[in-house]
């Protein structure tokens, strides 16, 4: 077996279950991915400080620092675990380091690299979720897009190695002007707007924290544990 299905001896599933303080070790796994900070301006410039964090419907309150929507992503995580029969996560809460975290504490083991992580928890779950909003800093979600849905060869429909119906793409948005239940996404990325065309990877929206626990909930009802091995 590979790297991608072992850790140091223990299978990655295991290793995700293990890690987690929640969950049933029966339960399906679902991988939710998305910024966990926000695109700082501070971050961007140079000449002073004291710009304003854009808004943002992840950004956690209760005294944790705005820009820290982990945080966020963490909670969501924990309640659509609670209200289904998956077990869903992030990658931060796994107990397998990147190589750049291993290099910098100064630790003993490997470590996967931030790729082959995300691709190892993709492979040991059941459902992945990727969360994109306007203001939050979606490199890594942006670069887990792409890497995950090749893995399992999503774009070859005679060679896919996962149903499409099991991946999805979750994008703020605004309710449209009209009555109807239509939305008009606040993100908007050229790549990641095509991936329904190259993978058969659907959309999903939401406008606000609780709208997003909604639909990742109806996504798992509807798909993920239907079509769970």
């Amino acid at each position: 077996m590979d790297t991608l299905d072992v850790y140091q001896g223990d299978s990655i599933g295991e290793r995700i279950r293990e890690s987690l303080p929640y969950g049933d070790p029966s339960d399906p796994l679902v991988f939710l991915m998305g910024p966990y900070r926000l695109l700082d301006p501070d971050y961007l410039y140079d000449e002073g400080e004291g710009h304003s964090l854009p808004p943002d419907p992840l950004a956690p309150g209760g005294g944790v620092e705005p820009d820290l929507i982990e945080s966020t992503l963490r909670t969501i995580a924990q309640r659509v675990s609670a209200e289904t029969t998956v077990t869903a996560f992030i990658a931060s809460d796994v107990d397998i380091p990147t190589r750049t975290e291993v290099e910098r504490g100064g630790l003993s083991e490997p470590g996967l690299s931030v790729i082959d992580q995300s691709v190892a928890f993709a492979k040991a779950s059941a459902g992945n979720a990727f969360v994109f909003t306007k203001a939050g800093l979606t490199t890594g979600v942006g670069a887990e897009t792409g890497a995950i849905p090749e893995y399992f060869r999503l774009r070859d429909e005679t060679a896919r190695s996962r149903d499409p119906r099991t991946f999805k793409i979750f994008s703020e948005a605004e309710p449209s002007d009209d009555d109807s239940r239509t939305y008009d996404p606040t993100f908007s990325s050229a790549s990641i707007n095509e991936m329904d065309d190259a993978y058969d990877i659907r959309f999903g929206y939401f406008t606000s924290r609780e709208h997003l626990v909604e639909t990742l909930i109806a996504f798992v009802e509807s798909y993920v544990e239907p079509l769970a091995d």
